[in-house]
């Protein structure tokens, strides 16, 4: 048993060992995506897009529910009045009409969603591209994704000097806000 827990110790102190040169010449960054979206020009864009785009979709829905709104008033106003036959005819019309509000309400939804994956795809290449760049020229190894401190966050904490968000936004405007 001693024996073997002093294999495994040397094995570890091997391992270390060889393992040590590569980690000191290791650079790392870090990066806050929602940072660079949030400061540079193009990142306003990708957002003030997303917001025309949803804005547009949520006119199409409040107008389907403010007629439905008016049908259901009317739908009460009359059933006083109303034969029952005409009522369940009503009733049915107005239960169809919501079943397709409610299917465009999800269709519409699905919409928002995909346009907003390709919109933030599209950011997200060109700041892979500005984060590679500075990489490269800087010499570093590893970038990793600082998040806003919640539990999913990959980096909990980073020295300041690592942070190469604002050298992202500047060469991001720089390059006109693609």
């Amino acid at each position: 048993m001693k024996h073997g827990m002093t294999v495994l110790c040397s094995a570890l102190v091997t391992a270390l060992a060889l393992a040590a040169p590569v980690w000191a010449d290791t650079k790392i960054g870090v990066i806050e995506p929602q940072k660079v979206l949030d400061g540079t020009r193009a990142g306003k864009k990708v957002k003030d897009s997303l917001q025309d785009y949803v804005k547009a979709r949520q006119k199409v829905i409040d107008v389907e529910e403010e007629d439905l709104k008016k049908a259901e008033e009317d739908l009460v106003r009359q059933g006083a009045v109303l034969s029952p036959e005409a009522k369940k005819d009503k009733e049915d019309k107005f239960r169809q009409r919501m079943g397709e509000y409610q299917r465009k309400l999800q269709q519409l939804n699905q919409e928002v969603q995909v346009k907003k994956k390709e919109t933030l795809d599209e950011f997200s290449k060109s700041l892979e591209q500005i984060i590679r760049v500075i990489a490269e020229k800087e010499k570093i190894t590893l970038v990793v994704e600082k998040g806003d401190g919640g539990a999913g966050a990959l980096v909990i904490y980073s020295h300041p000097s690592l942070d190469l968000t604002d050298r992202v936004i500047k060469e991001l405007d720089a390059k006109g806000g693609q």
